[in-house]
Formats: C-alpha cells, structure tokens, sequence
C-alpha cells in the first residue's frame, strides 16, 4: 500500500500508511537507484509502497520510491553531495527572529533561492516580535512582500499571531526551516498543542541556538495538513545550481535579464549596461540582495572539490601563513554567514 514517509534514518524509515497505521519500515535492498549520488536515501514527505508484515501490524518494507515532484534540500558539505530535508512539498517557510538569534536576510534569500528551485511558494515568518522589531528589519521585511513573498509576524511564547499564518497551511505540507533558536519547536508547539517538541535557549555567547531537533520529521495534523520540521541550519551551502540559472532565482532581477546586452550570457557582476547592476544604482533592486546574488554566484563558482590540506570550503573565514611576506593573512569569502551580515 501506498504510504509517505515521517522520518528516515540510514535505511529505516517511518512510513504512514493510507490505512491511518504508522509501520517501521526498512528498505528493500541496501539503496535506491534513483538516489544515487545522493548524501541521503529517504527523507520526510517521500512516497512509497509499502509492504505489510503479516506477522507484525507494526512493521513493513518498503519497495518503491514514487517520483518526487520536488524537493527541497542543501549541498552537505562534509558528504560533499545534495542533501534532500523533505519532498513532495507545497510551502517553504523560513522562520526568523529579530533577536536571539539575531535577523539575518542573507540567510533568507538562500532560503528563497532553494525554494524556487523547488517551484514552491515561500514564506517567511518572523517570531519573536515580542522582542521588538526595528525599523531596518521592518523595511527588509517590506522588501521582502514588495517582491510577493508573504511576511507573517508572530510570538509563539504568548501564542500571538499565528492564526492567519496557521490559515494558509490547510491541506499543504509545509516546510519548516531556520536557524537554531528561531523557535521553530516553539510554533509546534503553539500550532498543534500536545506534541510537545523539545525547545532550547539561546547561547548568550556565540547568540546562537542550540540545536534541539536532529532529522527532518513529518507532523500530521488532524485539521487536515502536515509540517515537516527540520533541525535547525546554521550554514546553508549551495552548489549544485547553474551559473546561469541562479539569477532566475531572484524573482526582481528574473525579467531584466533580456534587457542586457548579453542577454542569458550576462554575469551580472561587472558587465557594461548591465540592467541588473542598473536597476540596483537605481535602487530597483535592494543593494543587499544584489550582494547575496554575488556571494552565491561566487560560492557557486567555486570547485566542487578542495584539497584535503586546504580548506573544505573556500568561502569560509579563515587565517593562514602567508610563507612569502612571513605573517598572517585572513582570505575573506563572499557566502559565510557572519556578522557582517547583521543589519
């Protein structure tokens, strides 16, 4: 029978079944071909058919893997391959905070580049409000909604500002992602009372999370849609996207792409009569999303593979010994996210 899949881990999943059951499930064979190159197998929101055990109610085996009309995920980089958080999805939403740990747009609009690779909407949720939201956050989330991404404002701890938000997730599996200590687990917990998902507090040293959720996992709720739930990310490589498809990623500079002289074969970052660049001096396109624009084009134009002495990825901060002048040097990557990137 056919089934999708809660969680998976190595190859064990946890598949619910059309008949209401929830059944452990291992993978029939050591993989699946069509995941091949892949860091993971399954993950959360996958469709599959499923095996029953006669013998035990509990448990069954998994067959096939349905296509996946899409998926969204990251590069890990200690695998050094795509890594699929959850499939088949109709929403992304990014959950951020305006302090504790502090806002960050740059993580936003990778967070919106996968989404549009996935063709899916995406939304952004700041929680948190209760902390105060600044005049700089407000006019980056204004942008954000001039662009036709939804902005949504709420507390989880005082249970404010959720039921719109809540609204738009009836009959959708939705994404839900950030940064460690954004509070995701905290909108569960406001969203679907009595699942009560773990929650953690904010390191005041390095004002970060912790992390509290450790896979993607899939909450069906019985008013009718799923959340999937993802543990929080505090680095989001991207690799695997086209030079020259990242900038229809963006949906303000998608159209102007024709109106530069190169056309499709214009890089957007040094070009004369750029209508990109154009439209950023012009203040068309927010400078600090042209700036994410070029800190992805530069990570996406790195090697895919680095020196085992050198470090795993080039656009991480980092000091070493220059030998020819005798001193150190700090090489400053585009795409870390750093403090640099706070407002």
């Amino acid at each position: 029978m056919k089934a999708r899949v809660l969680f998976s881990s190595n190859n064990l999943a946890m598949a619910r079944c059309e008949d209401g059951r929830e059944r452990l499930c291992p993978l029939k064979g050591k993989r699946i071909k069509s995941l091949t190159g892949s860091y993971n197998g399954l993950t959360a929101g996958d469709e599959v058919e499923v095996g029953v055990d006669a013998g035990d109610e509990g448990r069954g085996l998994i067959t096939t893997l349905y296509p996946r009309r899409n998926s969204f995920g990251r590069y890990n980089e200690k695998g050094r391959a795509e890594q699929a958080i959850a499939a088949n999805i109709d929403l992304v939403v990014c959950v951020g905070s305006p302090e504790l740990p502090p806002f960050r747009p740059r993580f936003i609009d990778r967070m919106a580049v996968l989404a549009e690779r996935a063709s899916s909407p995406f939304v952004i949720l700041l929680n948190k409000t209760d902390l105060g939201v600044s005049a700089q956050i407000e006019e980056r989330l204004v942008d954000y909604e001039r662009l036709g991404y939804r902005v949504f404002r709420c507390s989880a701890t005082k249970r404010e500002g959720l039921a719109e938000f809540e609204s738009l997730l009836e009959g959708r599996t939705t994404v839900l992602a950030g940064q460690s200590g954004v509070g995701k687990s905290s909108i569960l917990n406001a969203l679907l009372p009595g699942i009560d998902r773990k929650t953690g507090e904010v390191s005041e040293k390095y004002n970060r999370g912790k992390h509290t959720t450790t896979m993607a996992t899939m909450i069906v709720s019985p008013r009718g849609f799923s959340i999937i739930d993802t543990p929080g990310i505090r680095r989001l490589a991207l690799r695997s996207i086209p030079l020259d498809e990242l900038v229809f990623c963006f949906p303000e500079m998608a159209p102007l792409v024709n109106h530069c002289p190169l056309g499709s074969r214009c890089s957007h970052v040094d070009e004369l009569g750029c209508a990109i660049r154009d439209a950023v001096q012009r203040s068309l396109i927010h400078p600090d999303r042209y700036e994410s624009y070029l800190r992805i084009r530069e990570e996406l134009d790195q090697p895919g593979e680095w020196k085992k002495d050198g470090p795993r990825d080039p656009s991480r901060r980092i000091r070493s010994f220059d030998r020819l002048k005798g001193r150190r040097i700090r090489h400053s990557g585009s795409t870390e996210i750093d403090e640099e990137d706070l407002l």
